[in-house]
């Protein structure tokens, strides 16, 4: 079975992305604390941290 990378890739975005997502509000090293204890949703790929936007979105909507 052949995996369409592009597919895997298309709802997620890179710390970068998602640190302008928040218009730069917020640190790396607070993305990371809310990643590691509040279970923020993330996917680790090849040890790289990608977000799913969606998921991302109604986490923070909730959070807030």
């Amino acid at each position: 079975m052949s995996v369409n990378v592009p597919l895997l890739f298309e709802n997620l975005v890179t710390m970068d992305e998602l640190l302008e997502m928040l218009r730069h509000q917020y640190s790396r090293h607070t993305v990371y604390r809310w990643v590691e204890r509040y279970e923020m949703p993330h996917k680790r790929i090849r040890g790289k941290l990608w977000f799913p936007k969606p998921e991302v979105i109604q986490w923070l909507e909730r959070s807030s």
